[in-house]
C-alpha cells in the first residue's frame, strides 16, 4: 500500500487529482480506498472518498426502468453527476453536494445529502469508476485477486453482515435473519453468478484496459504487487 500512495502523491504537483479505483464486487476497494486516503493526509495532503454508490439510482427508479437485477452495472448509475462534480471541482468550486447511499437500506437515503470540500486529491471508488471519461480521471487504479478469493470474501461478507443486521429491522438484509444456513448460502451464490459475476465479465474486468495502476491482493487482502497498467504505458 506505500507504493501506492507514493506514486499518487507523486502524480500531484499542487493542483486538484483525481484517482479512480476499481475492482470486482467484494474485493476490498473502498477499505483501500480509505488506506489511501489516510496515507495521503499523512503526507500533508487533503484526500476525500467518493463512493459510486452514492450516485446509484434509487431502487424505485431502478424497478421503473425495469433494470433493478442490473443494479451495479454502468446504466443503474447517474454517471454525467459524478463527472459534473468533478469538473465542477476542476474549475475551482470549493463545495458541492450529492446523495447519500446506505448499506443498511442498500439505496440512497431520501432527502439526505452530504456535503463534500473541493480536496488536493478525490479518490472516486466503486465498480463503475473507470467507466468514467478517461479526460476525468489523472490516475487509475484497478484492484484485482484471485476470483475464487474474491468469491469467498463476498459470501463471507454477506454472511457477517446478515449475522450483525438480525437485530437491525430497518436493514434490508433484516428478512434473511431466520434463513437457514444453506438455504442462503445458496441465494447468495445465486445473486453473484446472476449479478456480480456478469457484471464483471462485461463490464468491470473491461476497464483493466484504462488503468495506470494494476494492485494485485493475495488471499489475505494484502497487497502483494504494484504494477503498471496499460493506459501509463501509451
Amino acid at each position: 500500500m506505500t507504493n501506492l500512495v507514493e506514486k499518487i502523491y507523486e502524480a500531484h504537483h499542487g493542483s486538484f487529482l483525481t484517482v479512480g479505483m476499481t475492482g470486482s464486487v467484494a474485493v476490498g476497494k473502498s477499505t483501500l480506498a480509505a488506506e489511501l486516503a489516510q496515507g495521503l493526509q499523512d503526507r500533508g495532503l487533503v484526500a476525500t472518498v467518493v463512493s459510486t454508490d452514492d450516485f446509484l439510482k434509487t431502487n424505485q427508479v431502478l424497478k421503473d426502468e425495469g433494470i433493478f437485477d442490473q443494479k451495479g452495472f454502468p446504466q443503474s448509475y447517474y454517471l454525467q453527476d459524478l463527472v459534473q462534480l468533478i469538473e465542477n471541482f476542476k474549475a475551482g468550486m470549493t463545495n458541492q453536494v450529492i446523495n447519500r447511499y446506505s448499506q443498511t437500506w442498500a439505496d440512497i437515503v431520501p432527502g439526505e445529502k452530504q456535503e463534500i470540500s473541493r480536496p488536493d486529491v478525490l479518490i472516486i471508488e466503486g465498480v463503475v469508476a473507470l467507466q468514467l471519461p478517461a479526460e476525468n480521471l489523472d490516475q487509475t487504479v484497478f484492484v484485482e485477486a484471485d476470483m475464487n478469493d474474491i468469491k469467498d470474501w463476498y459470501l463471507e461478507r454477506n454472511f457477517l453482515a446478515t449475522v450483525k443486521a438480525s437485530n437491525q429491522p430497518q436493514s434490508w438484509r433484516y428478512q434473511y435473519k431466520d434463513m437457514a444456513i444453506k438455504d442462503f448460502y445458496d441465494l447468495a451464490l445465486s445473486v453473484w453468478e446472476k449479478t456480480n459475476q456478469v457484471n464483471y465479465d462485461r463490464y468491470i474486468q473491461k476497464t483493466r484496459a484504462d488503468a495506470d495502476l494494476i494492485l494485485q491482493l493475495d488471499r489475505y487482502h494484502h497487497p502483494v504487487s504494484l504494477t503498471m497498467g496499460s493506459r501509463s504505458q501509451n
